[in-house]
């Protein structure tokens, strides 16, 4: 999955790659009192419904939180009821992409949350 988000986005974007929620925060956030791995702040994160150890869902709940500006798409394989009430009640993610995904229609979702985060 990592390979080909990298490759849909590589040409327009600037990628940061992470396995792990954990590896995800470093990215992000970095250590308590250090830097951050990430150059600027991020524009948008992209997680999997199913991760390592910590769900995406976490690693989105951690970005609204600590950086509410950033975009947030979260991609699935499952549709269950938990991530349907924290899309529609919590406004928890920007864009829902349902697996098999198609390269062209994540984009485009990617770039509309971007626009929709930039202009409130």
């Amino acid at each position: 999955m990592l390979d080909f988000l990298e490759r849909v986005f590589r040409r327009d974007f600037e990628v940061l790659r992470a396995h792990s929620v954990e590896e995800a925060e470093q990215i992000l956030y970095g250590t308590p009192g250090g830097p951050t791995t990430a150059a600027a702040p991020v524009d948008v994160v992209i997680t999997d419904r199913r991760m390592p150890k910590r769900g995406g869902l976490e690693l989105l709940e951690s970005v609204a939180e600590r950086h509410p500006g950033t975009a947030r798409v979260l991609l699935t394989g499952y549709a269950d009821s938990l991530v349907d009430e924290k899309v529609t009640q919590w406004k928890l993610v920007d864009a829902w992409i349902s697996k098999p995904i198609d390269s062209a229609a994540l984009k485009q979702a990617v770039l509309d949350a971007i626009e929709k985060r930039k202009h409130g």
